[in-house]
C-alpha cells in the first residue's frame, strides 16, 4: 500500500534537505489537548523534522512519542502500533488528493483514543519543485469536516475555525485554519 507518489516524496525529501520547511514545534497549539486527554503514547503524523516530538520529550517526558513523515527519511516508516493520541499539524493538506481517503483510514487505524488535527485551508507560501502549491488540497473547513467524518470512524469532540488575513505580507496568506479534536467511535 502506497500513500504517496514516489516523485512527490522525492520532492519533499529535497525540500527538507534544503531547509525549505521550518521545524515548527506547534507545542503551544496542542498543550491544552495534551492536558485534557493525557495520552501516554503519541504519534506526530507529518512530523517534519521532529520539532514537536523534541518539545514533547522535554515538556512531557512521561509521554512516549513517535513520528511519521514520508518526506523525511528519518521518519518515513509508519510505526505498526496504535497510539493513545495522534497529532497532525499542517500536514493533511499536503497529501495528494488521490491518496487522501486511504491516508485518513490509515490515520484512523492508529488512533486508540483521540486525535488533534490542524488543517490549513489556504494556499501555502511555498511551491513544490514541480511548480504546484505545497498545499495540495485547499478546501473549506466544512469540506474537511464532512470528509473526515465520512472516511474515519471517529466523532467530533471539538472544532475551531481561525480566520486570518496576512495578504500584506503575501497575497496567498488569507483564509482559515481548521483545528479539530476527534475521538474514536
Amino acid at each position: 500500500m502506497s500513500l504517496i507518489n514516489k516523485d512527490y516524496q522525492q520532492q519533499l525529501e529535497n525540500m527538507h534537505e534544503n531547509g525549505k520547511f521550518a521545524n515548527g514545534k506547534q507545542y503551544k497549539l496542542v498543550r491544552k489537548f495534551l492536558d485534557e486527554y493525557r495520552p501516554t503514547t503519541v504519534l506526530d503524523f507529518g512530523c517534519g523534522k521532529g520539532g514537536l516530538i523534541a518539545e514533547l520529550k522535554k515538556e512531557h517526558p512521561e509521554i512516549k512519542c513517535w513520528g511519521y513523515d514520508p518526506g523525511n527519511p528519518v521518519y518515513s516508516n509508519m510505526p505498526s502500533r496504535t497510539f493513545d493520541a495522534v497529532i497532525s499539524t499542517d500536514a493533511i493538506e499536503h497529501i495528494e488528493p488521490e491518496y487522501l481517503d486511504e491516508t485518513l483510514r490509515l490515520l484512523a487505524s492508529k488512533i486508540e483514543r483521540c486525535a488533534f488535527l490542524r488543517i490549513a485551508c489556504h494556499p501555502a507560501k511555498k511551491r513544490l519543485p514541480d511548480g504546484r502549491n505545497a498545499h495540495l488540497i485547499v478546501e473549506e473547513p466544512a469540506w474537511w469536516r464532512d470528509r473526515i467524518l465520512s472516511v474515519m470512524p471517529v466523532s467530533m469532540a471539538w472544532e475551531r475555525i481561525e480566520e486570518f488575513d496576512r495578504r500584506e505580507k503575501n497575497p496567498l496568506l488569507f483564509g482559515s485554519k481548521y483545528d479539530v479534536i476527534l475521538t474514536r467511535r
